[in-house]
């Protein structure tokens, strides 16, 4: 593992034992970890969105956005019943909802750790952008372009220059106030970008940002985005993520996510026993165990609407419960779920944890 700094190809389960001893135990948890939606929108068109198999509309959908009040009610019940992050990320892009900076404002308060990731274009750099900075955890800017034309083709957006001065004002900003938020740039990985790779990481490293992460492109096992049968030219990438690799330095990361890249979307754990533990929930205000089931089996698997029932109600209903037994017993994680799945570690680990070996004591 070349990341100890952030883990972002593994998982954090370690330093949550009490969450997991009493998952362990047949207790009801709350979730450690939620991605959360904000819009069913989107300024730009990657060519590789899988938020658009989710109900990303993109510029149809500007107008979509999970709603004020039950927003802000969602933020102060996750403090409430035992949430310890939540990064507004989701299908589509949130800072397309206009309360966003309130949101991020509410859930600190109610001490939810906060991350941000974006397309950065519509950032705000006046006050709000920088409040939003003093109490993130992290921002991460989704980008796989280098250039103002790399960006129009793989992007569809001519907004190449407005989102490199969006990151220089948060670079500049972080180093005026002397913030603990750590800037990073995530750029998802394929056959059709895989040439910006090192521009992009050349890139990444004069802005000053803490880290640059290339993973491989979610897909589904239906080739939906039509990556997944191109999986296995992932090998020929590896020359060149190597070589970006070795531009990183003690204060600038590149982080590969070889993992993932190298498993092909294959799964060593036959169940996911991860669910309890991270949520997904929509740009509209529903709430999932798994972003694919936004679209694919939605009535079947959501857990609740965020819009017309609490958080904290929902975690301790009965329905939640009743569906994550059925998650864990119902799902053919071989067949249903994609390829770039988050919960991919943490179920390698509970899948082990379930199944000891003979003879644990001798270590």
């Amino acid at each position: 593992m070349n990341d100890r700094t952030y883990r972002m190809d593994s998982h954090k389960l370690y330093w949550h034992l009490d969450r997991l001893q009493a998952w362990a135990k047949g207790e009801r948890i709350a979730p450690i970890h939620i991605d959360v939606g904000l819009s069913k929108g989107c300024n730009i068109k990657c060519h590789y969105c899988f938020g658009a198999l989710q109900g990303n509309l993109y510029k149809q959908g500007r107008d979509q956005y999970f709603q004020r009040e039950p927003l802000l009610r969602y933020m102060r019940d996750a403090g409430k019943v035992g949430v310890r992050s939540m990064a507004f990320i989701g299908e589509a892009e949130p800072l397309l909802n206009p309360h966003v900076y309130e949101a991020i404002d509410v859930a600190t308060q109610a001490g939810v750790d906060i991350g941000l990731g974006t397309n950065g274009v519509l950032f705000d750099i006046g006050a709000a952008g920088e409040k939003a900075l003093e109490q993130l955890i992290w921002i991460r800017f989704n980008i796989s372009a280098a250039s103002d034309d790399a960006y129009r083709r793989l992007h569809g957006s001519k907004d190449f220059s407005t989102f490199v001065e969006k990151v220089k004002f948060c670079v500049a900003t972080k180093a005026k106030k002397g913030l603990p938020v750590t800037i990073g740039f995530q750029m998802v990985l394929t056959p059709q970008d895989v040439g910006e790779v090192l521009p992009l990481t050349e890139l990444a490293k004069n802005l000053g940002i803490d880290y640059f992460e290339i993973k491989h492109c979610g897909d589904t096992k239906q080739n939906d985005l039509g990556i997944y049968k191109k999986l296995d030219q992932y090998d020929e990438f590896t020359e060149v993520l190597e070589k970006a690799e070795t531009q990183g330095s003690d204060h600038f990361k590149v982080i590969v996510k070889w993992n993932n890249i190298s498993k092909k979307g294959r799964r060593t754990y036959d169940c996911c026993l991860g669910a309890p533990f991270l949520l997904y929930s929509s740009g509209d205000g529903k709430l999932y165990h798994c972003g694919l089931f936004f679209s694919h089996r939605e009535a079947e698997f959501r857990l609740g609407d965020l819009n017309t029932e609490s958080f904290a109600d929902i975690v301790n209903g009965d329905r939640y419960w009743e569906i994550m037994r059925r998650i864990e017993n119902g799902i053919d994680v071989h067949k249903e779920c994609y390829t770039s799945c988050k919960t991919n570690a943490i179920n390698d680990f509970l899948f082990q944890l379930k199944q000891p070996p003979k003879h644990i004591n001798f270590i």
